[in-house]
């Protein structure tokens, strides 16, 4: 499930803009560096040692020159260390644990044209992935036309889905489901992953699994939103699961939800998450049609907290946000000198200008209006009632209603180690204010049967 924005063609040039401007980067220092030391932390090992270390490197002078003949070649435990350059294929890691380890992120870019939902950059089950890019292009093209062998095929192999439904969505940057995962741990480390499609990073957890974000970047510059989340619908796989977020950093250029989690099999299912000083550039549209009716999230919307943050009622009800100011406006003004900054700049060739301005961190507001004509108006137009309410993160129930767990989740809990982060919703420690002892607005303690 993704998000679609309406009216939006004029930021078809953000994606343009930050793709060259990382492509760029690397081929320069590329350039620059033609040899990389062992990242940090790792020892070159003979290849006759039980967990084996392999050279991935596009100029012939390693043990392979793509990801994916690493990956192939590879034992369960083995490590690639990726050096630098910008691999364009599909990497697909199932049923094995491998570590998939760049010499920086700048230099070491995994893409691919992730206009088919089977076909990301990268698809993992377990292992340890660090200090790279991971770019989801989109070239415009859509789904592959399959044959109806093809289709019987793919069919065959997937559990409680079908290539009817699949055909309709594109791929994910990163791509986390497979019941490989189960009793398993995903560590992504000082990684970048953008996505010109659906999500940047599309998750299905399994039982007594881990998937944890580490010092990492999203962003999304399509239709999805940074981290996309569901649990399991086979029992055989089901059971405790926890995603870990750690200074991260999380911006959503078009799509309005940030984050998206659905709840399928909650009788089965029970996910943890936690958050720490992890930063959201999140937008909200003044338009209904950018968001989903079937969004159950029971947290306050974002007029709400605008109301809240403006009255100063925000913190003084335990709500605590590491931005200095959680809800901006942008006008309609600050709109177009933005977008016509963003296209001049990619018509005169500086790129790297074009990311500038940044949005800011917090819940940025566009396409309300406030000019000195309709100052006398603005209480009409910011209270008119809403068909949908906005939220920033989009909750989806199988019982399509709102459940007791985080933000209206059938089966979520957020830690007590959720800290330090942008939205209210993601913390559990609460401003000084609030008296000891007395529950913060976002936790919650009930279990779920099994």
């Amino acid at each position: 499930m993704f998000c679609i924005m309406k009216n939006q063609p004029k930021n078809k040039w953000i994606p343009l803009a930050l793709a060259l401007v990382i492509l760029a980067a690397a081929q320069s220092q590329m350039t620059a560096q033609a040899e990389q030391p062992v990242p940090e932390g790792m020892t070159v090992q003979n290849n006759t040692l039980e967990k084996r270390q392999y050279k991935i490197a596009q100029d012939g002078t390693g043990d392979f020159r793509t990801i994916q003949e690493g990956v192939d070649n590879a034992s369960d435990g083995d490590t690639l260390v990726v050096y630098p350059g910008i691999y364009t294929e599909a990497v697909q890691v199932m049923g094995k644990e491998v570590h998939i380890i760049g010499l920086n992120k700048d230099l070491c870019i995994i893409q691919y044209d992730a206009a088919s939902y089977r076909k990301s950059p990268l698809t993992v089950g377990a292992g340890r992935i660090a200090n790279l890019t991971i770019y989801g292009m989109d070239s415009g093209v859509g789904q592959p036309v399959l044959t109806q062998e093809e289709i019987a095929a793919i069919n065959a192999e997937i559990v409680g889905d079908s290539w009817e439904r699949q055909k309709n969505y594109k791929g994910y940057a990163v791509h986390v489901d497979q019941n490989f995962l189960y009793g398993r741990r995903v560590t992504f480390e000082n990684c970048r992953v953008i996505s010109e499609n659906n999500h940047c990073a599309g998750i299905g957890t399994r039982g007594d699994s881990t998937v944890s974000f580490e010092n990492c970047e999203f962003i999304s510059l399509g239709g999805g939103s940074c981290i996309f989340l569901h649990d399991p619908t086979s029992v055989d796989v089901s059971g405790k699961a926890a995603l870990v977020m750690k200074g991260c950093q999380m911006t959503s250029y078009l799509c309005p939800y940030v984050m998206t989690f659905q709840s399928l099999l909650p009788e089965y299912n029970q996910l943890e998450l936690t958050f720490q000083n992890t930063r959201v550039s999140a937008v909200e549209f003044a338009d209904d049609g950018s968001y989903v009716a079937m969004d159950v999230n029971s947290s306050f919307d974002v007029e709400t907290l605008s109301m809240l943050e403006e009255t100063g009622a925000l913190y003084a009800a335990g709500l605590s946000s590491s931005a200095p100011k959680l809800v901006h406006k942008m006008t309609n003004e600050e709109i177009s000198m933005y977008m016509e900054a963003m296209e001049k700049t990619v018509e005169a060739g500086s790129v790297p200008q074009a990311l500038m301005p940044q949005l800011a961190e917090g819940i940025t507001r566009i396409g309300y209006h406030e000019t000195e004509e309709t100052k006398e108006t603005k209480e009409q137009e910011r209270l008119a009632p809403s068909l949908l309410k906005h939220h920033v993160i989009a909750i989806y129930n199988r019982s399509n209603l709102a459940g007791n767990g985080w933000c209206g989740l059938d089966n979520a809990v957020l830690t007590a180690d959720s800290y330090g982060n942008t939205l209210v919703e993601m913390n559990t420690v609460t401003t000084p204010s609030r008296m000891d002892g007395t529950a913060a607005w976002y936790s919650s303690s009930f279990s779920v049967g099994s």
